[in-house]
């Protein structure tokens, strides 16, 4: 089975953002590296697959932009197909903020799959599959035994993977996906349907990159519980990190044709992990101390045999309702034990830290309290993904 070189993968997904508008003629997709147009051709006579992003009102003017090109491949890759799809598009200036409507938006839907995604990106991705169905279909019928490679940066990531999901169902066949910077997608159940459908899947982020951070849990990466491939190394959570163009983490290092070359090894399940009250301040803003925050959490809740709850509750309920949820959830394991008490304290203290709130001290664990906490180390961690996405412009 084909796969595309890491280059070539981060290429297309940076290509893709030249189709965005939709209402110019004489779509290009610029001029692309020797290795894209000697193994794949595009035809954009009739302009890209178009899609509506954003909220409401948006979607009842029919506001739609181009969102995703597709390739035959030839010589090497001859019977194979590409979809490369884009990513956030961001313009403060003229408050063109539909996309960050779509990213940032809670809520869950239920997908091809019948598993429970984020409701914001099945929305693009129902706008977009008709015209995908018309363009994919007579492709895929004539190269039945070809790879499908679906690529995609940032939503364009989290377009891809369910546009992988549904290829894998609708048509069977061998098919891959590439992401880079992308968000989590769904839930666990979606997690774990797709990384057992999806062929290949290479899931590509930047250490320090914010975007891959979010929705937070109870949202699950894939591939569940398998590799990852970390493109750079970071420290400190970085904005900055996050745009294909402007961040060597994801186009320079891509820059070879190994996937060994860039491979890393991670576990994205939680461990079990106890964080403690007195030791707070090792905490930092960093993807380390996100990672461990959440599994330390989840820890409490599996301790206190709440995580089925939970996690039933997230697959029904908004932000408000789940959080507050949560909260009073926490409350009530709190006066369970002193065990709990100390594990929730320790907790809410690293969260705090993480949050930058470092003087503000855990003197109670009332529900009102726990969501303040969680409220602060959320805004926290929105505020670079803003940053982020206002870099893409």
């Amino acid at each position: 089975m084909n796969t595309l070189t890491p280059q070539m993968a981060s290429q297309l997904a940076n290509a893709a953002y030249r189709i965005r508008t939709a209402e110019r003629t004489g779509y290009s997709l610029g001029q692309l590296p020797p290795q894209i147009t000697k193994n794949f051709s595009f035809d954009l006579s009739n302009g890209p697959v178009q899609g509506v992003s954003g909220g409401m009102f948006s979607r009842m003017l029919n506001r739609k932009t181009g969102f995703a090109v597709i390739g035959q491949g030839k010589n090497q890759y001859h019977g194979d197909t590409v979809v490369a799809v884009r990513g956030t598009y961001m313009n403060w200036k003229t408050a063109e903020l539909r996309d960050v409507v779509t990213d940032l938006h809670f809520g869950l839907a239920t997908g091809d799959n019948q598993t429970r995604i984020h409701a914001g990106f099945n929305k693009v991705f129902q706008s977009i599959k008709p015209v995908l169905a018309e363009n994919l279909d007579p492709l895929l019928r004539a190269n039945a035994k070809g790879t499908v490679h679906c690529v995609g940066h940032s939503l364009g990531g989290a377009l891809a993977h369910l546009t992988a999901d549904w290829i894998k169902h609708k048509y069977g066949g061998k098919v891959c996906l590439y992401t880079f910077g992308a968000p989590r997608v769904g839930l666990t159940e979606f997690a774990k349907k797709t990384t057992a459908s999806v062929d290949k899947h290479f899931r590509c982020v930047h250490a320090s990159d914010p975007i891959p951070m979010i929705p937070v849990w109870p949202f699950i990466h894939a591939p569940f519980n398998k590799q990852e491939f970390v493109l750079s190394p970071g420290m400190m959570i970085n904005p900055f990190h996050h745009s294909m163009e402007s961040n060597p983490g994801y186009i320079n290092t891509a820059n070879t044709h190994s996937w060994e070359h860039v491979a890393q090894q991670t576990n994205i399940n939680a461990k079990s992990v106890v964080l403690r009250y007195a030791e707070r301040h090792r905490a930092s803003y960093t993807t380390y101390w996100a990672l461990r925050i959440t599994d330390a959490l989840v820890t409490i809740l599996k301790k206190a045999g709440q995580l089925p709850v939970i996690m039933a509750a997230a697959g029904i309920g908004t932000a408000l309702t789940f959080y507050d949820l949560l909260a009073r959830s926490m409350e009530h394991i709190a006066k369970i034990s002193v065990e709990f008490a100390d594990d929730i304290k320790g907790l809410l203290g690293h969260m705090l830290v993480f949050a930058g709130k470092v003087t503000t001290a855990v003197t109670e664990l009332t529900a009102r309290f726990i969501r303040w906490v969680f409220d602060a180390t959320l805004g926290a961690l929105y505020r670079s993904v803003r940053l982020a996405l206002e870099n893409l412009e």
